[in-house]
């Protein structure tokens, strides 16, 4: 037992830690990664002390290194066991917010009518409990700026609220590899609702306050390895009842006059102009038509004789007259916009979500309508079946990683997607009952297969199933579809507009690195090398491939990392 009244103990990325088991045994006393990269460990503490039950404290990094320091928020999940699920964790708190936090605040001492206290300034304050661990969240080198190579060590100390007493310490040396991971070639998108936005801060879509909300979640979805978003040219026709409307979020201006059509782009270069100043570099256009079948146009407004309304939505034939006549009009003068920005060639469209076979003749007339004017650009659509790539209905086509395998060797411009469901049997997932090492494994699955793009449809969706309700995720992680927790979204809302990330969130980040890395060593080696690493560890690889733990999942990406130093 350690001498100071607070114990502590230091924790891979990796570690899924819960307020009432002990993470000693588990402890961690080295890591390592590329000059650029993104680098995160815990630290859990519990108070051991006859002398209270609670010790508040305030920490101190000592690190040549930048470092960003989170305190980890727990949710509590009712329901996280599923019939085909093979993480088997019971209902309780589970540690998914990072709650930002300054690292190393100024001090101040304050009196009050009873005592003497020390105050972290501007920060949250930190309690560590006689009955329960909690833990500190710390990322290196967050921002991916080059740092020095060689090893650093962080020291982390805890210090009395009460009187400035050392209450608890611990270290952890870290390795920069002298390299730096290539610039991520994989397009990835979470979808980004921006009606959500709009419904849990209580903001005028579009408005100024919310765009500048709009920067801190497309801010942190770039910082996270998200380089493509979901743009609303028209309200995305998602997740929406048959009949009914979600919030219109229409960036395209349209009026109509004496049947014609005019088009203003303003709104759109805004979104446009927002997003690539928070880093993202492609865009998704909104489904032309709606989901599940392309039967009907998705909702889009237009000034009609000086009046805005509604001109298009359920009562409209996909391929009827008036629908094939506005999209004529609207495309050509979307790609010429497009043209003078220099994006048309990173846009995604998307024709209609997740077509089934039973559909497929809807689908395919849907795409006729606008095929020769989107000739020579990314067209796709997710999809769980081979024969829409196989009878070119899709080109491009992304595929649910429980499919995905009829797929393999058979497409060149291959994606992936899964939704909560894609989890069982070993499958990566990043559901908050999803072990840390199933959601990182992906980042393995995507190199081994050439994955070109990876799609997720809940970065901030903040409804229950079909745009019922809304609701806190930090109240009610389960609120989507009960058993689903986590599934719709990847970072939390704040009161002040500020983005919580997601312990999930920075864990994929970590998929996509050592996707990044791989494809370092491959550029040093070779594929016939790197492959042989990969199968050294997990043999050959499929999107069912488990993690199998933690530490196995570690200990490649730590022989993977001496390798590419070995190989300098």
């Amino acid at each position: 037992m350690s001498s100071f009244p607070i114990k502590t103990v230091v924790l891979s990325s990796l570690y899924k830690l819960f307020p009432e088991v002990s993470p000693e045994g588990s402890d961690i006393t080295h890591i390592s990664g590329m000059k650029n990269e993104a680098i995160s460990f815990q630290v859990a503490y519990r108070l051991f002390s006859e002398e209270g039950s609670t010790l508040s404290f305030y920490a101190k990094i000592e690190s040549d290194l930048p470092v960003a320091l989170y305190e980890e928020g727990f949710v509590p999940v009712l329901h996280p066991t599923e019939p085909r699920l093979n993480d088997r964790y019971r209902p309780g708190l589970f540690a998914d917010m990072l709650l930002p936090k300054k690292c190393n605040a100024s001090v101040e001492k304050t009196r009050d009518a009873w005592s003497t206290k020390y105050f972290e300034q501007d920060s949250i304050q930190l309690h560590a409990m006689g009955d329960s661990w909690r833990a500190l969240w710390l990322t290196i080198n967050e921002n991916g700026k080059p740092l020095p190579a060689g090893k650093h060590v962080i020291t982390i100390r805890l210090y009395s609220r009460t009187d400035a007493s050392l209450v608890g310490e611990c270290a952890l040396t870290v390795e920069i590899i002298n390299a730096a991971l290539p610039k991520q070639k994989l397009k990835y998108t979470d979808w980004f609702h921006c009606d959500c936005i709009a419904d849990v801060y209580g903001v005028e879509i579009f408005s100024e306050r919310f765009w500048e909300i709009f920067r801190n979640f497309a801010s942190a979805a770039a910082r996270h390895g998200m380089n493509m978003i979901l743009t609303p040219c028209f309200t995305p026709p998602l997740d929406t009842p048959v009949g009914k409307e979600r919030m219109t979020a229409q960036l395209v201006g349209v009026t109509v006059t004496d049947n014609s059509y005019s088009f203003d782009f303003s709104l759109l270069k805004r979104f446009l102009d927002e997003s690539r100043a928070c880093g993202i570099e492609y865009f998704e256009h909104s489904h032309l038509f709606t989901q599940w079948g392309a039967e009907h146009a998705p909702k889009i407004m237009a000034t009609v004789n000086g009046r805005y309304k509604r001109i298009f939505g359920w009562e409209t034939t996909a391929c009827g007259k008036k629908y094939t006549a506005f999209l004529r009009a609207y495309i050509p003068s979307l790609l010429a916009f497009l043209k003078a920005e220099g994006l048309d060639k990173k846009f995604l469209f998307h024709i209609s979500d997740e077509p089934t076979p039973q559909v497929q003749e809807n689908y395919r007339k849907a795409k006729h309508v606008v095929a020769d004017l989107l000739e020579g650009y990314d067209t796709g659509d997710a999809l769980s079946h081979y024969d829409f790539y196989a009878d070119g209905t899709v080109k491009l086509p992304i595929v649910a990683t429980d499919q995905i395998h009829e797929f393999y060797g058979r497409c060149r411009n291959l994606w992936a997607y899964y939704t909560g469901g894609q989890c069982w049997d070993g499958m990566s997932n990043r559901k908050i009952n999803c072990s840390p090492e199933r959601n990182r494994m992906i980042g393995i699955q995507l190199y081994t297969h050439k994955i070109k793009g990876f799609l997720h449809w809940g970065y901030n969706y903040y409804y229950d199933m079909l745009s019922n309700g809304v609701f806190d995720p930090k109240i009610d992680p389960c609120f989507y579809n009960g058993s689903n927790c986590g599934t719709s979204y990847q970072v939390y809302p704040a009161t002040d507009g500020t983005v919580i990330p997601s312990i999930r969130l920075k864990v994929f980040y970590e998929a996509l690195n050592d996707m990044r890395a791989l494809q370092l060593y491959e550029r040093l080696c070779g594929r016939e090398s790197a492959m042989a690493l990969v199968e050294k560890y997990y043999g050959k690889v499929t999107f069912f491939t488990h993690a199998e733990s933690a530490d196995k999942l570690l200990a490649f990406r730590e022989e993977l990392n001496q390798a590419v130093s070995a190989a300098l």
